[in-house]
């Protein structure tokens, strides 16, 4: 297969064409009059700012980035796990009791590999394009045509909004436990009253925290929110190691290989877990000197962190909790006589929350993409009155609410969302892109990358085609 790179422009651009070559391009307008780039001008129009130095907007800001410098190797690395690092995690037992630890294990080191390398091919196609083409929309209409973008704005749009109603449901899980004794009043431990709680708790932190045009000092939050997903992998280690023996035995039964259709629910859910390619090119964006070579060593170290971590909670979940654990973990531990596993729920608490916030920030662009063709208003989030935006954001929160108070188990919504999105977005847009990025064939990139790439492109395929199917069986079964 030999491809051709098209013409690079962005077709909302085309009423610029009348300006003549003389006409001041991008990189001409974010320069000073001594030629140096400026930041602030270099975000406003769009345009490559590798060349800017980032300069903290705070004292905090400055004390962070000196220890941790913005665009460096940690910092990338750190972004890239934040994204992964997750509320799949909280999944993850369940998936080795419906997999297997072996086939867990194998399954969770392949999705890794794939990670790696789609994050590296899918920055060489943004090379090609001359880094003009760095979201999954641009380079979807740029490099497949009209309505490939579409399809990624939706499957954008599927994937974080996906995540809020997880959160929404994770808190409702993290409440049950909360209030599960006998001391507690009866309407607050039923269904409703959980629910009334789950309202509660949205309407006072959620939806304010999704209404405002931007929340960058949320993100100072997710880095607590990680920290304590790190510190409840500890704890499910530690948990197990104290109630999953009985006179130096463990109690259950650990399968170690499992055919079937909860093998393939399996395999969605950790799809899901690994889809950090929603932010790699916000990352790729904020790097020192940027190039696929880096961003795939960054992302290499960022997931072979989540591989161990997640292989760790997944094993010593299943250990303790065995056949039993078929949904989130959260529903398994007595949090209220249990003062290590109630910090780890609170910690988890603040995820969840600042999570739902941030995940409706881009829910809301894949929208305001799509309207922008139509409604020039909403090319720029700047542009768009804030009673519009809080409008669409307070609806958008609202079904993510509903959705999250009825439907049953966390584990449909990352069955679902990590089969279909995660199978586009993580496996079959990344391949497709390099291969329409131009001077792609077996003779210019070799066997191994040739091989690998159709290899990617399959296995979304699989995932998207079968994946959703089990998924969507095991439901109704």
């Amino acid at each position: 297969m030999t491809s051709n790179a098209p013409d690079f422009y962005d077709a909302r651009d085309v009423e610029l064409e009348g300006l003549g070559t003389d006409s001041p391009s991008n990189d001409d307008l974010i320069k000073d009059p001594n030629g140096v780039v400026d930041a602030e001008k270099a975000h406003e129009f769009d345009c490559d700012s590798s060349e800017a130095e980032y300069v903290p907007s705070n004292k905090l800001s400055g004390i962070l980035n000196k220890v941790v410098p913005h665009g460096g190797f940690i910092s990338n690395a750190y972004n890239l796990a934040a994204v992964t690092l997750g509320s799949g995690i909280i999944t993850l037992p369940s998936a080795f009791q419906s997999t297997g630890v072996i086939v867990a294990v194998i399954v969770l080191v392949v999705i890794t590999l794939c990670t790696v390398y789609s994050v590296y091919i899918m920055m060489q196609a943004v090379e090609k394009t001359r880094r003009t083409m760095d979201s999954y929309e641009k380079l979807s209409r740029g490099l497949l045509g009209v309505g490939w973008d579409y399809l990624a704005a939706f499957n954008m749009w599927m994937f974080c909004f996906g995540s809020c109603v997880s959160y929404v449901i994770s808190t409702g899980d993290l409440l049950s436990r909360a209030t599960d004794g006998d001391n507690v009043n009866t309407f607050v431990k039923s269904k409703w009253g959980n629910r009334v709680l789950v309202i509660v708790i949205w309407a006072v932190t959620m939806l304010p925290l999704s209404i405002p045009k931007e929340i960058n000092s949320l993100r100072y939050f997710s880095v607590i929110g990680v920290s304590c997903m790190m510190y409840f992998v500890v704890v499910i280690i530690v948990h197990s190691a104290m109630n999953g023996f009985e006179d130096g035995k463990q109690k259950h039964e650990l399968a170690l290989f499992k055919t079937g259709n909860d093998v393939i629910v399996g395999f969605s859910m950790f799809i899901f877990a690994y889809l950090c390619q929603t932010n790699v090119m916000e990352v790729y964006r904020e790097m020192k000197l940027p190039s696929p070579k880096r961003i795939t060593i960054q992302t290499g170290a960022s997931m072979t962190v989540c591989l161990i971590l997640y292989i760790l909670a997944g094993v010593f979940g299943y250990l303790e909790f065995g056949s039993e654990i078929t949904d989130s973990i959260l529903l398994f531990y007595n949090v209220r006589n249990e003062p290590m596993v109630a910090v780890a729920y609170i910690g988890i608490g603040i995820k969840m929350i600042v999570g739902f916030a941030i995940c409706m920030q881009p829910s809301r662009d894949s929208v305001y993409y799509c309207l922008g063709w139509w409604f020039p208003m909403f090319r720029d989030i700047r542009t768009v009155p804030l009673w519009v935006n809080a409008l669409i954001c307070g609806f958008m929160a609202i079904v993510a609410l509903v959705l999250g108070l009825f439907i049953p188990s966390v584990t449909v919504v990352f069955g679902l969302v990590g089969s279909f999105c995660g199978g586009f977005l993580g496996f079959i847009y990344p391949a497709l892109f390099v291969m329409y990025a131009g001077d792609w064939s077996l003779k210019t990139v070799g066997w191994f990358h040739y091989i690998c790439t159709y290899l990617l492109l399959i296995c979304g395929v699989v995932a998207v085609v079968f994946g959703t199917i089990a998924s969507i069986y095991g439901e109704i079964k």
